[in-house]
């Protein structure tokens, strides 16, 4: 294939990351395909520079491909692969309109590292699969190419460290004498972040006190470094916790020069720079002189909500058991092999339900919110690491009556001094809770209702108790990772550690009633997302699985001679004619003459709660106007099975033996009646 061959020697000054730099113009692309144009210039021996690039991204696996001085130029192949960028060796699938690009030959493999841009004779953009130049030019002969400048930041020796964090995260660095440039790689999706920097502790890997860089790519491909510095263990709010050195309540500065970034085969890259030294008083160094320097890093969630958004949440892998990470970052070190990120599926473990129509008392405290498989999987929501934990089960789902009064032990923190163990509970109709770190704005955004354990008027909470923790112990992550555990086998894994006396605790009284919503949520007031929900129904309610009776609807007569009910036994009367009772609501015998009972009649029990006048035309009364409000926690399926299955309660056995023997007269009564009839 023929290429035009373009001479021209222009020197120009190009606006780059790093100021105003000399580069020697190329020449422009020649276009073949998909529209690729742009003008190539040289800033340096291994910095090409791609001035108003444009590309449709319609193509499939192109590469930037270079041939050396006395290479054939040839599609079919022969040349030399350069990675787009640090993270990606494939030019990325999207639309370029005018853009400027900058291509390292620093960014390998090591076959292009090790070249100089005045021993190439052609670059290209070059489609594989189709053999085909989306663009190229034949680079002039004789052109004095700039060295390589190493007091620039930009510039990066040759040599590339590397650190195995885990197994789904390696870091990449390159340093010079006064800065540090690093790439951090992860197995993480667009609603995660990956996190990498200096220790808190000089002696030890701990994350309060930590300056690290938290790392993302979105949905659209761009991707983000953001200077953090954690100052609590908790979500950022107020200009403390877990927050990016410009929101601090003392504001620092983000001291970060994001390179680039982008995500190949699962694997999510993103690079960026920093002086090994900055005027930030947050921000940590990062030592040169052959001395180990402990590290943090962690992997987690983004926070998804408005107002919160693309804010890193509590991590969900970071150094556990006390695991402490140290690097030399003048030495360095290699990995072994690239990160293989593969697709696994969360297996969520199925929350906890407990259903309550009686008075009950509950116990509150916080504890672990048992990673992928535990808040996050079960709610759908961004979790901080921790969660409510109700009588010692994390975020059951509540199920209560109106009208009936229920005690809350909150065990969860009172030391509004320790804001990451504060944790006041209240009752409300806000799915996200944390009623103390709203803003004006954000009250009016949410217009919450409280209906416990939060005063509006002097925004103070009435509900914040002693300290008691769920703890994970060392076997408690293997258990949360494998899939085949329940939710109740990581809860036995827990320890409850408390601080203060049991009369620290606080007590919550609540009734609902008929302005109760049918959904509210028991949530803390000082963190967002800590608790889940409440169910609360009418006191005839059947829906709520502990009140069950579908209409006594073992009772059937196919054919009209036949009733039988399996609950009962087997009562069959071939007499009977033709008697329809679908769940004994009316009860029609045209068969037996003028006896017309429209209810056996009007006999209205979903779980026997009501049964009501039952009195046929032959002028037999059966059990007339027997009312039964009080059968509301019996579970009757054919009337065969009475129980009284209230989670957390206690029924008087008298009282239970009492509605047994009311429910067997009625019955009794109606098929006596049922009997003279037919004798008759």
């Amino acid at each position: 294939m023929h290429v035009t061959k373009l001479f021209c020697l222009t020197v120009c000054l190009l606006l780059t990351g790093s100021g105003s730099r000399a580069a020697v113009f190329l020449g422009d692309l020649v276009t073949h395909f998909h529209q690729v144009r742009g003008g190539l210039y040289a800033i340096d021996e291994k910095t090409f520079f791609i001035e108003n690039f444009n590309y449709d991204g319609a193509g499939i696996t192109v590469y930037v491909y270079i041939y050396l001085i006395g290479d054939e130029v040839d599609e079919t192949g022969g040349g030399i692969i350069v990675n787009w960028s640090s993270s990606m060796m494939t030019v990325p699938e999207r639309r370029y309109n005018s853009e400027n690009v900058t291509i390292s030959l620093l960014n390998g493999p090591e076959t292009a590292a090790n070249l100089n841009i005045s021993n190439i004779q052609a670059f290209t953009i070059w489609c594989e699969p189709f053999e085909l130049f989306f663009g190229s030019l034949i680079l002039p002969a004789n052109v004095s190419i700039p060295s390589v400048d190493t007091s620039s930041p930009t510039a990066a020796p040759v040599v590339q460290h590397c650190a195995q964090l885990h197994d789904d995260l390696q870091v990449f660095w390159t340093t010079n004498s006064s800065h540090i440039k690093i790439k951090q790689c992860g197995c993480i999706s667009d609603d995660q972040y990956m996190a990498f920097g200096i220790s808190g502790d000089d002696a030890i890997t701990f994350m309060v006190g930590a300056d690290v860089v938290v790392a993302w790519v979105e949905q659209d491909g761009v991707a983000n470094a953001v200077d953090y510095y954690i100052n609590e263990r908790q979500q950022c709010r107020g200009g403390e916790g877990v927050c990016p050195d410009t929101l601090l309540s003392q504001s620092g500065t983000d001291d970060i020069t994001i390179i680039g970034g982008g995500v190949s085969d699962g694997m999510t890259c993103v690079e960026y720079e920093r002086s090994l030294t900055t005027s930030d008083p947050r921000d940590s160094p990062y030592l040169l002189n052959n001395q180990t320097q402990f590290v943090a890093w962690a992997l987690g969630p983004l926070a998804a909500e408005e107002g919160l958004r693309n804010l890193a949440l509590f991590h969900t892998e970071w150094p556990r058991s006390g695991a402490n990470f140290q690097l030399n970052f003048a030495q360095g070190s290699q990995c072994v092999e690239p990160l293989q990120c593969i697709d696994e599926m969360v297996c969520a473990w199925e929350g906890a339900n407990m259903t309550a129509m009686e008075p009950t008392t509950f116990f509150v405290k916080i504890g672990s919110s048992g990673g992928l498989r535990g808040y996050q999987a079960i709610t759908g929501l961004s979790g901080w690491g921790i969660a409510l934990y109700i009588n010692d089960t994390l975020i059951p789902v509540l199920r209560v009556r109106r009208g009936v009064t229920y005690t809350f032990i909150v065990e969860a923190g009172n030391d509004v001094n320790d804001r990451p163990r504060y944790h006041p509970f209240y009752i409300t109709d806000s799915i996200e809770g944390g009623i103390l770190l709203d803003t004006p704005e954000d009250r009016l955004r949410k217009n919450e209702q409280v209906f416990a354990g939060f005063d509006l008027d002097s925004n103070q909470p009435t509900a914040a108790g002693r300290y008691c923790e769920h703890v994970e112990t060392s076997s408690s992550g293997d258990v949360a990772t494998n899939c085949s555990s329940r939710l109740e086998d990581y809860l036995s894994t827990l320890t409850v550690s408390c601080r203060g006396d049991e009369s620290e605790a606080a007590i919550l009284q609540w009734t609902p009633d008929d302005n109760t919503p049918d959904l509210v949520y028991y949530q803390c007031a000082n963190h967002f997302h800590l608790g889940w929900s409440i169910e609360v129904v009418n006191g005839t309610d059947s829906g709520m699985g502990n009140i069950t009776d579908p209409g006594m609807g073992n009772i059937t007569d196919p054919g009209m001679g036949n009733i039988t009910d399996p609950g009962m036994g087997n009562i069959t009367d071939p007499g009977m004619g033709n008697i329809t009772d679908p769940g004994m609501g009316n009860t029609t015998n045209p068969g037996m003459g003028n006896i017309t009972d429209p209810g056996m009649g009007n006999i209205t029990d979903p779980g026997m709660g009501n049964t009501t006048n039952t009195t046929d035309n032959m002028g037999n009364g059966v059990q007339n106007n027997t009312t039964d409000v009080d059968m509301r926690n019996n579970t009757d399926i054919g009337m065969r099975n009475i129980t009284n299955n209230v989670t957390g309660m206690d029924m008087d056995s008298g009282e239970t033996s009492s509605h047994m023997m009311e429910v067997w007269l009625i019955l009794l009564a109606s098929i006596t009646s049922l009997i003279v009839t037919i004798n008759l």
